[in-house]
């Protein structure tokens, strides 16, 4: 396992890119905080990168589409204009 800190992993994140192909790379930075980099294709299949909010999000549209609470496009297209008119004035 290889550790660097957040500046050397900054200035040469190809190279240690490359390392974490191989092995485990830990960048720490101040104050006692640490990540590890790993490829995706290394992660199990039991560890989920959704959040809890974003799971319990899914939860709740896959029980609203069971009962029935759904909308159609048109009418989610034109609550999101309602909401969001910024994104539609380009």
């Amino acid at each position: 396992m290889e550790a660097v800190s957040v500046t050397e992993f900054r200035n040469n994140i190809k190279k240690y890119l490359d390392i974490a192909k191989e092995e485990e790379l830990v960048i720490y930075r101040s104050k006692n905080e640490s990540f590890v980099v790993t490829p995706l294709r290394k992660i199990s299949k039991e560890v989920s990168l959704l959040s809890d909010a974003q799971k319990k999000a899914i939860d709740t549209a896959i029980d609203d589409l069971a009962n029935g609470r759904v909308n159609s496009h048109e009418n989610v297209m034109e609550e999101t204009k309602k909401r969001f008119p910024h994104l539609f004035n380009r």
